[in-house]
């Protein structure tokens, strides 16, 4: 894996040759949560259907391993 760029709870990826969007966010009645979500390289998302994440997660946590926070049915295809 190999961080892009990393800025402002957010990080372009490059991982297993393709990019990702990682986003960390606070939402209102349910608390912490970091996304990871396919992207261009450029960082522009064209689906916003996570693959990769979950709630309680920091940015940081996601990206030491983002192995073992990527869906399975992302690690496949």
């Amino acid at each position: 894996m190999k961080i892009i760029n990393k800025k402002n709870k957010k990080a372009l990826i490059y991982y297993n040759n393709e990019f990702y969007l990682v986003s960390e966010s606070d939402v209102p009645f349910s608390g912490l949560e970091t996304l990871v979500f396919r992207c261009d390289p450029t960082g522009h998302v064209s689906s916003y259907t996570d693959v990769g994440g979950g709630r309680g997660l920091t940015l940081d946590e996601v990206l030491n391993n983002v192995e073992k926070y990527m869906y399975e049915r992302w690690e496949e295809e």
